[in-house]
This record gives C-alpha cells, structure tokens and sequence, in this order.
C-alpha cells in the first residue's frame, strides 16, 4: 500500500503502513526501549520511507522540560572520563539538572541502545564521548536526535556533524607542547607510543610531536596502539625486547603511559633512571607509586563548564547555532 504523492506523513500513516497502533508507532518515537526490537525496525523504517518527521512542538507539549541531561562516555575506568563525568554532575546541579550517566564500554551496540534509552527518558540534552576516534563515524541516532530535536555536545572526539556542538582538546597543541619541552630536555632516542592509525586523536598528537622533533633528535619511533593499558603494554614490551632502551617514551594518554610503566617494570627498567616517560595526560596518583611523569595536563573543570554551558543553552533556547570550543592544555613538569 503507498502513500499519495504530495500529502505530508502522519503518525497515523506509519502506523497503518507498519500495521502497528498509533501508540505503540508513537512510542517508537518516545520511548523505544519499550517497543519490541523488530516492531520497532519496522516502525522506523516505515517512518523513513514515508518521510515521516516528529514533531518537535507537539513533543514538547506532550512532555515539558525533564531538567535531565544525559551524559554517555566509552570508558568510565579512564580517569579522564571518569573525572569529566563526575565534575560535569556537580555542574548539572549547581544549575539545577539532574544527569543521566551511562558507560558505552566502547560498544556500538551498547551506545546505541543507551541513546534509545535516553531518548525514552526524555533527557533535555545529551553530551557525549563517542566510541570511535574515526572523524566520519556518523551513527544513525544522530538524525533522530536532530529530528527529536535534542541538543548534542560532543566531548573529546570530534564528528564532522553540523547540528552538534562540541568542545574538544586541541590535540596537535598537545604533541607540539610535548616535544618542544622534550628538546629542551636534550632527548636524543624517543619512542612514542600511540593510539590506532585512523584515530584523528593520535593522528593529530603523532603530528604534533613529529613537527616539533623531526630532524632535531637522533631518532624518532611511533609505536601504533590503542588507547588502552594493555595493548600499550603488550606493543611496547614487544618493542624493548628487540630493541635499546630510549631516553624517552611518549604515551599518547594516559592509559597507554600506564602500559608503559608496565612494559618498563617488566623489563626490569628504572623509570627516571634508565628511561624516562612523558604522557598526553595527566597519569593519575602516579605519585602514590613514587612515580613522577611529566604530561600534557587538561582542566577538566573548564572542559565540564563548556560542556554543561553549551547543552543548557541550547535546551533554553532551541535557535541558538550549535557551537564549538577548543581547549589546550598545559606542560607540567
């Protein structure tokens, strides 16, 4: 059965094409977590085909201000996130909403079904940390946040989406910062260990550091990771078995500086000794171990005013243009 040409979709038109209820095609659009997997899929799918577009007026009639912001990251046991969240929550507060917090361990899958939920929950705005590092992942929940009209701040990793607002680390910064002040250290033999190849993250650290030390140091190495403790370990206790010790190691976060130190106490290394490390990022409690780290740290209470700044006013004022603040971060040494 098709759809006359010229006259605009309606509820009741996906609903009578996906031979479902009105409500239950409404709660597709409300509160999917509620809809079976496959009717859903179908509603959807009827909705995109028919051209069909919620109306966000009506939704907001339905169902005012929640005062609720939904925060998703993909890995709540880096402290970095970690610590953003938290900080984020205080700041919530203080302006009055409560945060809705889920971890996407990195899952499309599980991203995918928290951003159903929060939808569901009708959060007045999402910020979110993506899975991917890819600057062109563009997951299909993006067009229905901007046709539900939900304000999106992207955090930390950047997607080439107009209708998000963003703030982000200035990640070539960090790599220029760190080797500059491992030139005025005379490192002759760096290593740098990064995330994977097509993360615009470490891409863009990589570059940095090879701007500021190519030609000027005896040797350069990147070692290609991920952004995780174990992997950093494994790729560089493969690198120091064959290999002689550097003066430096560059971790390009803070987990892969904490594989790092682990790959080095294997080898049986003397950390500020026998090999030094500098880390993007601020490797946490370090100190506590008897272990001090120069890095790359970011204010993560700036990053979380940003975000929180950016989502409310968007939820205060929907004509408001999506924006975008880049913060840099500073060499302790």
């Amino acid at each position: 059965m098709g759809v006359a040409r010229g006259r605009k979709a309606t509820l009741a038109s996906v609903a009578a094409q996906a031979n479902v209820s009105k409500i239950t095609a409404s709660r597709a659009f409300s509160q999917p977590d509620k809809v079976h997997p496959e009717t859903l899929q179908r509603i959807r799918e009827t909705a995109e085909q028919l051209g069909y577009v919620v109306n966000s007026a009506a939704r907001s009639l339905r169902a005012k201000s929640s005062k609720t912001i939904g925060i998703v990251n993909p890995d709540m046991a880096n402290p970095f996130f970690g610590g953003l969240t938290r900080l984020m929550t205080l700041e919530a507060q203080k302006l009055g909403y409560d945060t809705l917090v889920f971890d996407s361990y990195e899952s499309q899958e599980t991203e995918d079904r928290i951003i159903d939920k929060l939808i569901g929950y009708n959060v007045d705005a999402i910020i979110l940390s993506v899975i991917s590092n890819d600057h062109h992942y563009h997951p299909a929940y993006l067009n229905r946040l901007e046709t539900l009209n939900i304000p999106v701040v992207l955090v930390d990793r950047e997607l080439d989406v107009r209708h998000c607002s963003g703030v982000y680390i200035d990640n070539l910064d960090c790599g220029l910062q760190a080797g500059r002040w491992l030139l005025e250290q005379n490192a002759q033999r760096v290593v740098v260990v990064s995330g994977p190849e097509n993360s615009n993250v470490a891409r863009e650290r990589v570059t940095g550091l090879q701007a500021a030390l190519q030609g000027k140091v005896a040797s350069l190495e990147v070692l290609h990771a991920d952004f995780f403790m174990d992997v950093a370990w494994q790729e560089t206790s493969r690198w120091l078995a064959h290999n002689d010790v550097p003066d430096y190691f560059i971790g390009c976060n803070n987990q892969i500086s904490l594989g790092i130190v682990k790959a080095c106490i294997e080898h049986q290394l003397a950390l500020g000794k026998q090999v030094s490390l500098f880390s993007i990022d601020e490797v946490s409690h370090a100190g506590i171990y008897g272990f001090h780290f120069p890095c790359v740290s970011h204010d993560l209470q700036e990053i979380a005013w940003q975000a929180l700044n950016l989502a409310i006013r968007r939820v205060v004022d929907p004509e408001i243009k999506p924006g975008k603040v880049i913060v840099r971060g500073k060499v302790v040494p």
